[in-house]
């Protein structure tokens, strides 16, 4: 009876542990500085992440773009996903993952895919 008191304490214990963490490991929150690569051609500019959880806010801005906000972002396990929604440019779907202290993915618009890659622009908020 003690040892299942005692198993049975250590179930709960690491339960408690798993749902104390967050569920993306990394920390993305704050100003990045982006490079698109689509088509041989690259564009840059600056993003912003904002983690409640595994939800993912942001905005995105490049010359070519202009300003877009992340709508349905994710973030969970070091890896992002999420749409930029742009006034005057087709939206932007993108994902990634943290590793060695960049993001760095792929993306799709305007029915092209490329490739991304983030370094922080400022420390963490």
């Amino acid at each position: 009876m003690i040892r299942r008191i005692g198993i049975a304490g250590a179930v709960l214990c690491c339960a408690l542990i798993a749902l104390a963490q967050r569920a993306g490991t990394g920390q993305i929150d704050g100003d990045w500085t982006v490079t698109f690569t689509i088509e041989g051609q690259t564009v840059s500019g600056q993003m912003t992440f904002h983690t409640d959880r595994d939800e993912l806010s942001g905005t995105m801005e490049t010359a070519h773009t202009g300003l877009g906000r992340l709508q349905g972002g994710a973030w969970s396990h070091d890896k992002l996903a999420g749409i930029y929604v742009f006034e005057h440019h087709e939206a932007i779907a993108l994902a990634g993952e943290l590793q060695d202290g960049r993001l760095a993915g792929t993306f799709r618009t305007e029915g092209i895919d490329g490739k991304w890659e983030a370094l922080r622009a400022s420390a963490p908020r």
